[in-house]
């Protein structure tokens, strides 16, 4: 179970959401989504996952306080994550 400061912690990190709708790709460990400029621009993932990114997922979902969130629960991430937008589906390229 974690502590209040950890729960805030992660609701603090900084909100990444995607510049346009256009481009758009998944990271196919956690689905957080962001366009392909912002993925060049990234060294890793903001969750640092080491998987690739794909165009291929489905489905979208923000999550504004992922130690809050159900949804997170109910796809099995971890409260861990970054705020963000997330893919509900992804599939390997």
């Amino acid at each position: 179970m974690q502590s209040e400061s950890e729960i805030s912690e992660y609701d603090e990190k900084k909100f990444v959401i995607p510049k346009s709708t256009k481009d758009l790709k998944a990271c196919q460990q956690c689905g957080m989504v962001m366009t392909i400029e912002q993925w060049n621009r990234e060294v890793e993932c903001p969750n640092s996952c080491n998987a690739s990114q794909t165009k291929l997922f489905s489905g979208l979902i923000c999550v504004l306080k992922p130690s809050q969130s159900w949804v997170m629960r109910k796809l099995g991430n971890p409260k861990s994550i970054h705020p963000g937008l997330y893919a509900i589906d992804v599939q390997a390229d």
